[in-house]
């Protein structure tokens, strides 16, 4: 995770004030290729989406870090 006074703007951390939190739903993986959560690293399965200056970003997560970070 990256601090807030990241000189890279495309780098925000998850309680960032230039991405706001939009919804989340389970994640299916119909790729076939595992995804893991950005906080912890176990297999995710949440995807988080945010809007961030008419942007759309998705980040997977567990079931245990979304519902920490997200509430």
């Amino acid at each position: 995770m990256t601090s807030e006074n990241n000189s890279n703007p495309l780098l925000m951390s998850l309680r960032s004030p230039f991405k706001k939190f939009s919804s989340m739903r389970a994640y299916a993986d119909i790729s076939g290729k595992t995804r893991y959560c950005i906080s912890c690293s176990n297999i995710a399965t949440q995807e988080v989406i945010f809007t961030a200056d008419g942007a759309t970003i998705l980040e997977k997560y567990c079931d245990s870090c979304a519902k920490k970070n997200i509430s």
